[in-house]
């Protein structure tokens, strides 16, 4: 017994010195990790699916009233990122702080809107009365964001697509009297040529604001425009319009003895106008404040390069924060874009704290307007940070949280975007890709086509196959937290890889 008592405090000194030596020398003989594992390690720990939902869910929130450009709301938003950008330690890389700071005129819709459709029905003595039917916003109806206010009712007339064009001998307002009328115009033109030269000269006539303006030179009082909504038009004070869906066409065509769809058809098919009077009649009610002052916000941020000879080059990433703002309600935009904010801000987080950067630096865009018609990133093309021969890619995300496919579109001129993609996937991701050139013929759609049109060697990177578009049903429901995450990290080694390379 004194044996042991003697023995036993020896093999349990001896034991723990063991252990701490092995431990120890374990900790020596540990391989240095690659860069290759040390991005793993940093996407493993900082782009998960559930912190890149929360993104969304914060910028979705109805405090943000739906991120217009240049409104109270918007800036909620620009503060959320820039304080990410400095809890992260990114570098300011605007002309104000992280800000870049544009002029940005804009409408503010406020909720008392409405619209509804009179049809005539004989009333006694042969007198026409007419029914009033109203109609649920968004599933009818979205205000104008760039209406004036007024409350208006007139006969609606048919105009097609609303365009003048003596030029091509085209006039839809040809045959029909529209003054003290409400117009009722849809998107586009009755041109379907994807030809250069055929797009160019049709090019103003896709144009909202050539649209309003015509209508309005016409002396049209309001308008019912079958496009979906958006802040991206002209301003006047005694044009009152909004935007309407299907059913309310369908409606406005009932009794005429023609079809809405028939008649597009045969725009299409004769490139003739087909304009007419329906019979009906329309009251539209819209309350707005214009801000000729506004202002619009790209943030920008950059993570700088590790090797001295390439620092000074940069790859972009880009995505849009805007969105509709309130039409009169809230929209909230989780994947038009709240989804490419928060892969932005996940590959941002995920670069800052890797142990290894890339060799090139990263410029992160957090860009405005785009809703509005493309303002910020106009605006920074015209106005770079960062020289554009120094910029040897822009990854522009747009919609990438809904779906289960990824789909990239390119600039012509630079394929080789095409197969970094390609390989980041096939490496990395292990998602469905579709990839394809673009040569950007019509207008600009995307901040990634603003920057394709001026020279920058330019990627759409998106998600594909669900979602909804400019619709309250975009909202963080609809989300597919698992598609983001693999459009987080394959915009993650595309940029690595680009800047590496």
């Amino acid at each position: 017994m004194k044996t042991y008592k003697t023995i036993q405090p020896l093999l349990i000194a001896f034991t723990l010195a063991m252990s701490t030596a092995s431990l120890l020398q374990a900790q020596r003989q540990a391989p240095e990790l690659t860069p290759e594992q040390e991005y793993l390690a940093a996407m493993h720990k900082n782009i998960t699916s559930a912190k890149l939902y929360d993104y969304v869910v914060q910028l979705s929130d109805t405090a943000l009233q739906g991120r217009l450009a240049g409104s109270a709301g918007m800036e909620k938003a620009n503060q959320i990122v820039e304080g990410y950008f400095s809890e992260w330690g990114l570098m300011p890389a605007g002309t104000n702080g992280y800000r870049q700071t544009y002029p940005h005129p804009f409408a503010e819709v406020h909720p008392d809107c409405d619209m509804e459709i009179f049809f005539p029905v004989q009333g006694t003595n042969k007198k026409t009365a007419w029914l009033s039917k109203s109609y649920p916003w968004a599933d009818g109806w979205f205000a104008g964001n760039y209406s004036g206010t007024g409350d208006i009712t007139g006969d609606v007339v048919y105009c097609g697509f609303g365009v003048t064009a003596p030029e091509l001998n085209y006039d839809d307002y040809k045959g029909v009297d529209v003054k003290g009328k409400i117009v009722l115009i849809e998107g586009e033109t009755p041109n379907r040529s994807q030809h250069p030269d055929s797009v160019a000269m049709w090019y103003k006539h896709t144009l909202h604001q050539t649209k309003y303006q015509n209508a309005i030179d016409h002396g049209a009082i309001g308008m019912l425009y079958k496009w979906v909504p958006g802040p991206n038009a002209l301003y006047d004070p005694e044009f009152v319009y909004c935007h309407i869906t299907d059913s309310v066409m369908n409606d406005l065509f009932t009794g005429t003895g023609k079809t809405y769809a028939e008649t597009v058809k045969g725009i299409y098919q004769s490139f003739k106008p087909a304009s007419f009077d329906t019979g009906k009649r329309a009251r539209i009610k819209m309350t707005t404040t214009y801000h000729p002052d506004g202002k619009g916000n790209n943030l920008l941020a950059v993570i700088p390069g590790s090797d001295p000879e390439l620092a000074g080059e940069y790859v972009i990433i880009s995505a849009h924060l805007d969105h509709l703002g309130m039409i009169p309600y809230h929209i909230a935009g989780a994947n038009d874009n709240n989804a490419s904010s928060a892969a932005l801000l996940g590959v941002a987080e995920a670069l800052a704290k890797s142990n290894v950067k890339p060799k090139r630096s990263i410029l992160f865009m957090s860009v405005d307007g785009e809703e509005a018609g493309l303002t910020g990133s106009t605006y920074y093309t015209q106005n770079p940070v960062v020289p554009q021969d120094k910029v040897v890619a822009v990854l522009n995300l747009e919609q990438v949280g809904g779906g289960e496919m990824l789909g990239a579109s390119y600039h012509y001129a630079y394929p080789e975007l095409g197969k970094a993609a390609e390989a980041a996937n096939d490496a990395y991701v292990h998602r469905r890709l579709f990839t394809r050139e673009n040569h950007f013929r019509t207008r600009p759609r995307t901040d990634g086509a603003v920057f394709m049109k001026a020279g920058y060697p330019c990627i759409d990177l998106r998600a594909a196959g669900g979602g909804y578009y400019h619709h309250p049903k975009d909202d963080v429901e609809s989300i597919n937290p698992e598609i983001l995450q693999s459009a987080t990290e394959w915009l993650y080694w595309t940029a690595i890889n680009l800047a590496n390379q």
